[in-house]
């Protein structure tokens, strides 16, 4: 799973909420190197793989390291991220062979060009990538028509405001569960890749 984080020019409150719902839907997957994997793409004018697939393998660590990183500022441009997706993030020689490959994005502003919506066309008909979205849209600068081109089968999500995010926890992860194809034993119950954490 790569986390796609809008870390354009807000306030340090909102990017907390950012955060923290961040890290809350995290908690509800088998983070380790032989089931979910998770990795977080900041990104504002540039991009920066903050952290890569590889670097934590149990949720409290990349709890630690996702609540560690800060706001890049300046403008929105999720084409760049999409783009780190592509040569590092989820380069071919770094995901499993038959990995459901998830791309979550967080976003409070969002303008589409053909760049964007054709890179995201590549992720979801080449890679076979499920792309959600959350939008807070109280800043009143997201292209909805734009973002609902990006996504999967329409599976995003308009928030009223930062505070609210985690709200939209429990509504937000199963996105991210493909259907479920089989059971095998041990603990955790496997949706898809593994996908769901024993509670």
């Amino acid at each position: 799973m790569a986390i796609l984080l809008d870390a354009s020019t807000k306030s340090n409150d909102a990017w907390q909420y950012i955060l923290n719902f961040v890290t809350s839907v995290a908690r509800n997957f088998n983070v380790n190197t032989n089931c979910v994997r998770v990795a977080v793409i900041r990104y504002a004018d540039s991009a920066d793989p903050s952290i890569p697939l590889n670097r934590y393998g149990d949720i409290n660590s990349l709890q630690q390291a996702v609540g560690s990183l800060t706001l890049i500022g300046g403008n929105s441009n999720l084409l760049t991220a999409l783009q780190i997706l592509r040569s590092q993030v989820f380069a071919r020689n770094v995901v499993r062979q038959g990995a459901t490959l998830v791309v979550g994005i967080v976003t409070d502003r969002l303008v589409c060009n053909t760049q964007i919506t054709s890179e995201a066309n590549y992720w979801k008909t080449s890679r076979n990538a499920i792309i959600l979205g959350i939008a807070v849209t109280s800043t009143r600068a997201v292209d909805i028509s734009c973002l609902s081109q990006i996504v999967s089968f329409n599976q995003y999500i308009e928030v009223a405001d930062y505070r609210l995010l985690n709200n939209y926890v429990s509504q937000a992860w199963p996105y991210a569960c493909p259907v479920a194809t089989s059971a095998p034993p041990g603990p955790g119950t496997y949706v898809g890749a593994k996908c769901i954490a024993s509670h």
